[in-house]
C-alpha cells in the first residue's frame, strides 16, 4: 500500500509542479524521473520493461533501486532476461549493479551469472553497454556450452 501511494505521488508529482517554473531542467544525460527523487531514494521490488518496436526486449527486475544522483542508480540483486527477435531469452543475474544514464553502462564487481539456450557462463563481474546491447563478462570466466549446440551444428553439416 505504502508503495503505491509514493509511485501515485511521483506520478501526480509532474501535475503539481505544471505552471511552476522548473530550475532543475532535466539534462539529455539524466534520466527525467530522477529528478524527483532525491540522492539516497530506496525504491523496492523494481521491474523495468524495455520495449523495441512494439514487443518487450528486456525485463530487469531488482530487490532496490537506490537513487545515488541524478545520473546514477543501483540496482540490488538484479534479474534481467534479454528477449531476442528469434524468440531465445538470455538471463543474467548480478549481485549489485550501478547504472550510468550517461554513459548508458551498467556495471558489476560481484559475482554474475549469464545464461543462454546455447551456453551458461559465470564470471566476476559484468559491463553492458545499453546503448549497444554488447557487454562483457570479467574473469575468471567458467563457460559451458550446451551439447543441443553441437547436435546443431552437426545436422547443418548432414
Amino acid at each position: 500500500m505504502r508503495k503505491a501511494l509514493s509511485l501515485l505521488s511521483l506520478l501526480l508529482l509532474p501535475l503539481h509542479c505544471w505552471g511552476q517554473q522548473r530550475t532543475d531542467a532535466v539534462v539529455e544525460d539524466e534520466f527525467p524521473a530522477l529528478q524527483f527523487l532525491p540522492a539516497g531514494s530506496v525504491i523496492e521490488g523494481i521491474s523495468i520493461p524495455r520495449y523495441e518496436n512494439h514487443r518487450v526486449s528486456a525485463l530487469l527486475l531488482a530487490d532496490k533501486l537506490i537513487v545515488k544522483n541524478r545520473r546514477t542508480v543501483i540496482l540490488e540483486n538484479l534479474e534481467a532476461s534479454l528477449y531476442g527477435t528469434d524468440k531465445t531469452q538470455t538471463d543474467v543475474k548480478a549481485g549489485d549493479v550501478t547504472y550510468n544514464f550517461a554513459t548508458k553502462l551498467a556495471r558489476t564487481s560481484g559475482n554474475a551469472r549469464v545464461e543462454d539456450p546455447r551456453f551458461t557462463a559465470r564470471g566476476k563481474g559484468v559491463v553492458f553497454s545499453t546503448a549497444t546491447n554488447k557487454g562483457f563478462l570479467h574473469g575468471p570466466v567458467t563457460t559451458t556450452v550446451s551439447a543441443k549446440l553441437f547436435n546443431e551444428k552437426k545436422d547443418d553439416k548432414k
